[in-house]
């Protein structure tokens, strides 16, 4: 049944998405998935409108997990949206298609990744330099 799938839970509105995300952060904070849970809560935070949050949280986590290409392609989309700030956009991007090329590619972020419209939408904006 579709109900018993385990991606599922990917689809939850933002709204539940958010507070999981937070409870596993400030619950299990010495445990690796706990960044991994960080990346998702900058996603859900970015979605709801909270820029300046979602940003602070990726550039944060984009130390602790240098290398996964999630949140460098993330970041990348929301420095080039909202902060402005192309160079530093085009660095996190650089990591991340290096580590992974299909950050080029928006069906990957949205149907295989799950991102929030708002995000996918910026990453567009950031791919076309609109």
């Amino acid at each position: 049944m579709v109900e018993d799938h385990p991606l599922v839970a990917l689809t939850l509105p933002i709204v539940l998405v958010l507070p999981l995300k937070t409870s596993v952060v400030e619950n299990y904070k010495d445990f690796a998935f706990s960044d991994y849970a960080r990346v998702g809560r900058a996603l859900a935070l970015y979605e709801i409108g909270d820029k300046d949050e979602a940003i602070a949280e990726m550039e944060d986590v984009s130390i602790s997990l240098k290398g996964y290409p999630e949140v460098h392609a993330a970041l990348a989309a929301a420095l080039y949206v909202d902060k402005h700030a192309p160079l530093l956009a085009e660095n996190q991007f650089t990591i991340a298609t290096l580590l992974d090329p299909h950050y080029t590619d928006l069906s990957y972020v949205k149907e295989t990744k799950h991102w929030p419209p708002s995000l996918v939408s910026s990453l567009q904006r950031f791919i076309t330099l609109s």
